[in-house]
């Protein structure tokens, strides 16, 4: 059994050319992606044992996106092909190298549920990744009671918030779906604009003990140009950004999660023992895959392995 498992969408991106608009652009550009996907892909590079679970639709680019994965030493296991629907798509508009914007449409990944998934293989999981793309469609039910697993066998978890407002039919029904998830949450991650959106507050101190008094033992905030802020309730700090020429940002914050998650999975250290200079290094470790992540367009094609990262930090 993998000792991490990332569970979501895995779909194809269709990428528009930066700053021109989607009703001006003739051509999009396809490559794999999806966050939790990504995160998967980001985690074997870096020689951790991962395992997908997911649903694509049975046709070209679901059974690429299998093949892809299995390739990268991911087990797919409960990565499976639905005839009775397509794969998942993203468009991705980028007005700016630094910014996305998405016109998602769903696919088979809604049609995940329980009846094709075993309870031990996630009973057995030391770390668990999720995200909120899940909950807004009709497999919330599925990735809900996945969680229940997780929380009976003790296992940890990282809800990646990563929201994604053109899912949902309104906003105060997106902050209901993920308040009930962070409760499931061991460790939380969230940018600037999904912290306020949570919390109601733009600083990331104050915004974040909010969250860890929900009972998250790890909250770290990505601040763009300014680095990552974490906060553990016994220690905090902010690691600075590593600056880097940017192709594109799509995929970085998918890297920092799978970095966060590689380091914590390695150190098999309760997180309550953690000091500010052992996380500050966890942090930092993240933030370089991050930065890699952002130096190629395509989500994927940018993730970087554990060679690159290691050489990267020496050299900063």
């Amino acid at each position: 059994m993998p000792r991490i498992i990332s569970f979501g969408e895995a779909l194809i991106d269709a990428f528009a050319e930066p700053g021109i608009p989607l009703r001006d652009m003739p051509t999009l550009h396809t490559a794999p992606g999806g966050a939790p996907a990504n995160v998967a892909v980001a985690l074997a590079r870096l020689g951790a044992d991962v395992g997908f679970v997911g649903k694509v639709g049975d046709d070209e680019f679901g059974r690429m996106l299998i093949d892809l994965m299995d390739g990268e030493g991911i087990d797919v296991s409960h990565f499976t092909a639905d005839p009775a629907a397509p794969t998942m798509m993203s468009v991705v508009a980028t007005p700016t190298p630094t910014e996305q914007d998405f016109v998602i449409y769903s696919g088979a990944g809604a049609r995940l549920s329980t009846d094709n998934l075993s309870h031990d293989y996630f009973a057995e999981a030391d770390l668990f990744i999720y995200g909120s793309v899940t909950l807004a469609g009709d497999a919330g039910d599925t990735l809900r009671q996945v969680l229940q697993w997780i929380h009976n066998s003790a296992g940890q978890t990282i809800f990646d918030v990563n929201l994604r407002p053109a899912l949902w039919p309104d906003m105060d029904q997106a902050r209901q779906c993920i308040d009930t998830c962070i409760d499931a949450a061991t460790i939380l991650k969230v940018n600037e604009v999904e912290l306020e959106f949570l919390t109601g507050q733009t600083d990331p101190d104050r915004g974040s003990r909010q969250l860890l008094e929900r009972g998250v033992r790890l909250c770290c905030v990505s601040l763009g140009a300014e680095g990552a802020y974490f906060n553990t309730g016994h220690t905090s700090g902010r690691v600075p950004v590593f600056p880097v020429e940017i192709a594109n940002t799509t995929g970085s914050g998918d890297a920092f999660v799978a970095g966060l998650a590689h380091q914590l999975s390695l150190r098999q250290v309760p997180i309550d023992d953690m000091d500010g200079a052992m996380m500050t290094e966890i942090v930092r470790f993240a933030n370089a895959c991050g930065a890699l992540a952002a130096t190629r367009v395509g989500a994927m094609s940018g993730l970087p392995s554990l060679d690159a990262v290691e050489k990267f930090l020496q050299m900063n």
